[in-house]
This record gives C-alpha cells, structure tokens and sequence, in this order.
C-alpha cells in the first residue's frame, strides 16, 4: 500500500490535481506533502470486507451481483460499505 496524503483525508477539498484546501485549518496544501496529526482517512474500496481483490479486475462482492472497482474508489456513500 501507498503512503498516506492529504487526498485521501476527510478534511482535503481538491483545487487542483496539486494541491487543495484543508477544511480544518483553512490553509492550502500540497496534495503530497505530509500529512497532520488530525488525519482522517476517508473510506475506500480497499478498505471493505466486500472487497475482493483475488480476482483480475478486483471486485466488490456486497451489492448482490459483483462489480468491478479500483481499490482506491472512494466508499464514503456506499451503501454496503463495511469496514475490515
């Protein structure tokens, strides 16, 4: 897995594919640079139990019939989201 960035931190609102405002902090930042102590990850596919990434493309197995998703797709709204 990756290192952690601000894009994938609840409080990260993208400008542009280099940098983006922190809610919290009201500052704008870059997109790689380190991330704070108030990092809070937002969910994605990789991170569900219904994910199932031993197949070629990985699928999501929880919303009856599988489906193929990326890892890093963002599961915020997702209905059968459930955290590992």
């Amino acid at each position: 897995m990756c290192e952690r960035n601000h894009s994938q931190c609840h409080q990260f609102c993208p400008v542009d594919v280099a940098k983006g405002l922190c809610r919290r902090s009201g500052d704008i930042i870059m997109t790689d640079s380190p991330v704070c102590e108030h990092f809070s990850e937002k969910p994605r596919c990789e991170h569900c139990r219904h994910y199932d990434d031993t197949t070629s493309p990985a699928q999501c197995l929880g919303l009856g019939k599988p489906y193929w998703v990326d890892a890093s797709t963002n599961a915020g709204l997702c209905e059968a989201f459930t955290r590992r």
